[in-house]
């Protein structure tokens, strides 16, 4: 990987990471009101901001799909063990002692064997940890793609991209959308859920794009994004409640903005902008915190709205508070990386 390649991952990372921010100090989306101002603006800010995690697992994909020509099988799997799966052990057990002893939203007597392993294996001691189990299984899947020929991965890809595309992705889609109610059987596993994003990521970081397709997807991002907000916003007003029809990051809106975000933040980069100094001084800051603040961002939400009494319908605190949060979460993990194993778990 070259230089240029490397910094609009890293920044990718960096726009990813406060993007899950924002969604979570926007978590008033959540509760509807049909006549309070707060949701209209929600629902823009939740949905502009959704690409936050299929960008992360296509930057995986971007810098793991051909991870065998740097390492073996078993280097892999040590490294994705020592930067994720021990980060999230640790931080999982951290979370179940926070919500029993500060929150108090969980009672000491449920607390068990079973309890924790249940947790653990599906990201339920932390909310915002479901994440972390479809990215270990992607990570799982990771060395078959990864296995493929050089001189065939593009065309593979390629194929596996626009088929799981269109029969995972779009045939639900349309089912959905217009209740055609078709007996949809087809589907391809090994492109399905979160791994279609590992491909699109390796093949739009490793491949050039055409300027014609690359407006067109472009295009297609701002229909996505359109779809998604005005959708959303239309069938939630027709039924009294959210209507998940065109959320979901997996759902073909989502993909088309996502995709399309993704590609303009590489070609975006190297312009007049990411070109100052100070840009790039604040990029290579803030790329060794992206992880980390994604670890710990949701322990200073909550604090902060227990003990500040904070109004989460206030668009201030929607926009402007992630960017406390973030300080904050640099300056905590500057400190934890200090003490002994503070590495291991803030990696």
């Amino acid at each position: 990987m070259d230089r240029n390649k490397n910094d609009y991952i890293s920044f990718a990372s960096i726009i990813s990471a406060f993007a899950v921010v924002v969604l979570h100090t926007n978590g008033c989306f959540w509760s509807f009101s049909k006549t309070a101002r707060y949701w209209k603006t929600a629902n823009i800010i939740e949905c502009v901001f959704y690409f936050a995690v299929p960008i992360f697992f296509m930057i995986s994909g971007a810098t793991l799909l051909d991870f065998f020509q740097r390492y073996g099988l078993r280097e892999f799997l040590i490294k994705r063990i020592r930067k994720t799966v021990v980060p999230y052990i640790f931080w999982s057990l951290f979370g179940l002692g926070f919500q029993v002893y500060y929150l108090k939203n969980v009672d000491k007597e449920m607390i068990n064997g079973k309890y924790i392993i249940n947790g653990l294996l599906s990201g339920g001691h932390v909310s915002i940890y479901w994440f972390f189990i479809p990215l270990f299984c992607a990570y799982l899947s990771i060395p078959l793609f990864a296995a493929l020929a050089e001189e065939l991965r593009k065309k593979v890809l390629c194929y596996m991209a626009i088929i799981c595309f269109l029969l995972n992705c779009v045939m639900p889609f349309l089912n959905s959308v217009y209740r055609i109610q078709i007996k949809y059987q087809f589907s391809v596993a090994a492109g399905s859920g979160y791994l279609l994003y590992l491909i699109l990521g390796y093949l739009l970081y490793k491949y050039e794009v055409k300027d014609k397709v690359r407006y067109s997807i472009y295009a297609l991002g701002i229909v996505g994004l359109l779809m998604h907000i005005l959708g959303t916003y239309r069938l939630s007003m027709a039924a009294g409640e959210i209507v998940p029809t065109y959320k979901g990051y997996t759902n073909v809106p989502c993909i088309l903005y996502s995709v399309a975000v993704f590609l303009f933040v590489k070609y975006a980069w190297g312009g007049k902008a990411t070109s100052v100094c100070l840009v790039n001084r604040i990029m290579y800051f803030l790329k060794d915190y992206t992880f980390g603040v994604y670890l710990i961002h949701w322990y200073i939400i909550q604090i902060a709205i227990r003990e500040f009494d904070v109004n989460t319908q206030s668009i201030y605190y929607r926009l402007g508070f992630p960017f406390a949060i973030v300080a904050v979460a640099i300056v905590l993990i500057q400190l934890i990386r200090k003490i002994p194993f503070g590495k291991s778990i803030l990696p």
